[in-house]
């Protein structure tokens, strides 16, 4: 019996022996151990995630050069140079960007290289009740107690560089522009304007939008909108994309044909008055103003919302 618990004992050191050798070193030094891969496509998946909550997990990306210069936490994305945190249009909920929080004491400190996080997965205890950083973003997990390394070229993907070159091309950002504008047309009955103080110190009451001032936000020149309702605009997108490789990213082509078909769907509703309007009183700015509905709003959003998941999908999918 004791030869036995001795050859158990043995076995168990040989395990964690090797485990601690196949391990890379983070930024820091330290030695990472393996754990369950994440991938930003499975990280959309709220019931999977909360299968491996409080567990170890590892996921490759790049820092966003918007993370805190103070080092207490990374926007880890899966797309190189960007600035920002990718949000889903009109709100704070972040998209494609997950935040990572070093070990206790310790601070990040910020690389443009890919690399390789490890780290214990927290989940937010119902999807309803997200986390909120000290920015406002909100999300239903983070990494915690986390290092990272930073990957060798050998270590990336095979798709690594038609990835980066998709990268450089910026076309990324211009499909979260493209769906701002699309967001904002299936239901520009939704944005508001908050409570502000003009240039002579008069206070003014927040509103949402009426219907002439959603036609002033696309029609006017210079006007926030006025970019998607502009003659040609998903065309430029589609051209930009068929630049970079026609047949590799032929999927996000549909895509955003099918998001120029949306959109001018939806901007017919409102140029044709498809919505009613009642005084109702506004609790977030304690006043009464008329509030509109359109008439095919919730089947405009549900369009919405499909084509947004399939463009997440989309670039989610894409591993290093």
């Amino acid at each position: 019996m004791k030869t036995k618990r001795f050859i158990a004992f043995l076995l168990a050191l040989i395990t964690v022996i090797s485990l601690s050798s196949c391990g890379g070193k983070s930024a820091s030094g330290s030695v990472q151990e393996a754990g369950n891969k994440l991938s930003f496509k499975s990280a959309m998946s709220y019931d999977y995630l909360k299968t491996l909550d409080g567990r170890q997990v590892t996921i490759n990306g790049y820092l966003a050069t918007s993370s805190p210069a103070d080092g207490s936490f990374i926007f880890l994305m899966n797309l190189p140079y960007q600035s920002c945190p990718f949000c889903k249009p009109n709100t704070s909920q972040l998209s494609n960007t997950l935040e990572v929080y070093p070990k206790k004491d310790k601070r990040f400190d910020y690389t443009n290289q890919a690399v390789k996080v490890t780290g214990t997965l927290e989940v937010a205890p119902d999807e309803s009740k997200a986390f909120t950083d000290t920015f406002g973003y909100e999300f239903n997990f983070k990494i915690v107690d986390a290092e990272y390394k930073i990957l060798k070229p050998e270590e990336l993907g095979e798709e690594y560089a038609m990835w980066s070159k998709i990268a450089e091309s910026d076309i990324v950002n211009k499909l979260y522009e493209m769906y701002n504008y699309v967001c904002f047309v299936c239901s520009w009955n939704t944005y508001s304007v908050k409570p502000w103080t003009d240039e002579n110190g008069e206070k003014h009451n927040g509103f949402y939008l009426w219907d002439t001032d959603a036609k002033h936000f696309l029609e006017g020149k210079d006007a926030q909108y006025h970019y998607g309702y502009e003659d040609g605009y998903f065309d430029k997108i589609i051209a930009s994309i068929k630049a970079v490789d026609p047949d590799e990213f032929a999927d996000l082509v549909k895509n955003v044909e099918k998001c120029k078909a949306l959109s001018e769907k939806a901007v017919k509703e409102l140029f044709d008055g498809n919505y009613t309007k009642k005084m109702t009183y506004i609790e977030e700015f304690d006043c009464e103003d008329y509030v509109y509905t359109l008439n095919k709003g919730d089947e405009l959003m549900s369009e919405y919302d499909a084509l947004y998941s399939e463009f997440a999908n989309w670039l989610g999918s894409w591993e290093m």
